[in-house]
C-alpha cells in the first residue's frame, strides 16, 4: 500500500497544464492503473484528437518544470507523464458513422480525416485499452452556436490589485441552447534576446579526460541560425468558464487573461487567440468541479475513489477505473495583437525573466584524470566545460586580467540564444 498523487492534465490538447492532486488515501497497484481520458470533439474541421494516460506517483512537478539555465532543458509534459500506448480509440455518431484514431505520439490518438461535429447529430466515444479493458462515453452532441463578436484588450486592476493588461471578449449567441461558456487561449509572444551577439562559441575535439593536459579546439565564429527574435507560446492552463442566469443571452466583457504589466512576454508584441466553447450542464459541472480541485490543498483527502464524476465508464461496471469529460462543442476564435507601447508608451520594458549579468571564466580546466595533487579551484566553472553542457552564450572579447578572468565574456545560453525559449521560426499567422 502506498500514497497516490494523481496526475490530471486537463483537456491536454486545449490547457496543456499539469495539475498534482494528492488522494491523501493508501492505494493498492488497480488505483494506479486509472485511465485519464481527455478529449474534446469541435465543429471544427480538422484532424481531431484523444489522449490518454494513467495514474501516476509522480512528484515535485512544480519544481521540475521551472526552467533553469544551468542544468539540460526537458520536456517536462512529455517526461512526466505515463501515457497510454497502443489502445484502439474511434468516435461514433447518430448516423452510423465510425471516426478511427491512430496514435500519433505515445498516448495521442489522432483521426485519420479531417472531420467536424454537426448540429442535430450526438457522438460516443470508444476506447479499448492494450490489456482489452473497454470505456464509453455518454452520447454528447453540440448544445448551440455563439460567435466571439469581439476581443480587446484593456488596462485593468487585478483583484489582487495588481496593474496590467485585461483582454477580454463579447459574444453573439447564433441558434440552440446557449448558458454555458467555457474559453481557452493561445498566446504567441516575441522574444528577443537581451544579449545577442553575432558570434558564438564553437567547441572541438574536447577530451576533458586528456593527459597530462586537457586537449580542445575553440573558436568564435558566426552564427549559423537566427537565435535574437524568437516566438514563445503558450496555451492557457487554468479553467475559464460563465454560466448565464438565463438560456441564450449575450455574453459581454468576459476577462479570459490578465497579464501583469510586468510580464516579460509582453515586452514587445504580443498576440491571443481565444476560443470559445459552448458546452452543455454536464460539462460545465465537471469543469467547474475540476477548476475547484485545483485551487485547493489536500484536496482529496476525505474523498475516496469516484471523487469526479465524468461522463465515461467501463464495460464492465467498476467504478473508479476512468477519469475525463468526451465533451461535444461548437467553437468560435478570434485573434488579437498588441504591442507593450500601446499601453505604456513611456515605460521601460517588463524586465527580462533571468538574471544575464556579462561573466568571464577560465578557459580550460585540469584534466578529469588527473590523480595527483591540487588545492580548492576558486574559479567558476571553465568555459570550456560550460560550452559541453551548452549553458552559455558567447557575448565578446574580455579585455580584463583577473585572477580568474578569461579571454571570453558569456551570459547564460538564456540571455543570448532566444531558442532557449522559444521558436526563431515566425508563425504563418503573425503580423508585426
Amino acid at each position: 500500500m502506498r500514497k497516490v498523487t494523481l496526475i490530471i492534465l486537463p483537456l491536454l490538447l486545449f490547457i496543456n497544464c499539469i495539475e498534482e492532486f494528492d488522494l491523501g488515501i493508501e492505494a493498492d497497484d488497480e488505483v494506479l492503473k486509472i485511465l485519464i481520458v481527455e478529449a474534446t470533439l469541435t465543429n471544427e474541421l480538422k484532424n481531431h484528437t484523444v489522449a490518454l494516460s494513467r495514474m501516476d506517483t509522480l512528484v515535485d512537478l512544480g519544481i521540475d518544470s521551472v526552467y533553469n539555465p544551468y542544468t539540460p532543458i526537458r520536456d517536462i509534459n512529455r517526461d512526466l507523464v505515463r501515457y497510454e500506448t497502443n489502445a484502439t480509440v474511434s468516435i461514433e455518431n447518430s448516423n452510423g458513422i465510425t471516426y478511427s484514431f491512430n496514435e500519433s505520439s505515445p498516448g495521442i490518438y489522432e483521426s485519420d480525416i479531417q472531420f467536424a461535429a454537426e448540429m442535430g447529430s450526438s457522438y460516443l466515444l470508444n476506447i479499448v485499452t492494450s490489456d482489452g479493458k473497454k470505456y464509453t462515453s455518454t452520447d454528447m452532441e453540440i448544445e448551440g452556436l455563439a460567435s466571439i463578436s469581439n476581443i480587446y484588450a484593456e488596462k485593468t486592476t487585478s483583484e489582487s490589485g495588481t496593474e496590467g493588461i485585461g483582454i477580454f471578449v463579447d459574444n453573439t449567441i447564433e441558434t440552440g441552447s446557449v448558458q454555458n461558456l467555457r474559453y481557452t487561449y493561445d498566446e504567441t509572444y516575441k522574444i528577443i534576446a537581451p544579449n545577442w551577439s553575432p558570434n558564438e562559441f564553437k567547441l572541438t575535439n574536447y577530451d576533458p579526460c586528456a593527459l597530462p593536459e586537457v586537449t580542445y579546439d575553440l573558436e568564435i565564429v558566426e552564427r549559423e541560425e537566427e537565435q535574437q527574435v524568437c516566438y514563445g507560446n503558450n496555451l492557457s492552463n487554468t479553467i475559464i468558464q460563465t454560466q448565464q442566469s438565463s438560456i441564450n443571452t449575450d455574453v459581454q466583457k468576459v476577462m479570459v487573461r490578465f497579464l501583469d504589466e510586468e510580464n516579460f512576454i509582453i515586452s514587445h508584441r504580443y498576440s491571443i487567440e481565444v476560443s470559445q466553447l459552448v458546452s452543455g450542464s454536464a460539462s460545465y459541472s465537471f469543469y467547474d468541479q475540476l477548476n475547484n480541485f485545483s485551487q485547493t490543498g489536500n484536496i482529496f483527502s476525505q474523498i475516496q475513489p469516484g471523487f469526479l464524476e465524468g461522463n465515461l465508464s467501463s464495460e464492465d461496471g467498476r467504478q473508479g477505473t476512468v477519469i475525463g469529460f468526451f465533451d461535444v462543442v461548437s467553437v468560435s476564435k478570434s485573434r488579437l495583437f498588441f504591442n507593450y507601447t500601446d499601453f505604456y508608451p513611456n515605460e521601460e520594458l517588463p524586465p527580462y525573466p533571468f538574471n544575464c549579468n556579462e561573466l568571464t571564466a577560465p578557459e580550460s580546466h585540469v584534466s578529469f584524470c588527473f590523480s595527483g595533487m591540487r588545492g580548492p579551484n576558486p574559479c567558476p566553472q571553465s568555459i570550456i566545460q560550460q560550452i559541453d553542457l551548452d549553458l552559455i552564450s558567447y557575448v565578446k572579447p574580455n579585455f580584463n586580467d583577473g585572477q580568474c578572468d578569461g579571454p571570453h565574456i558569456f551570459v547564460p545560453k538564456v540571455c543570448g540564444d532566444c531558442t532557449v525559449l522559444g521558436s526563431n521560426i515566425q508563425p504563418d499567422f503573425w503580423v508585426e
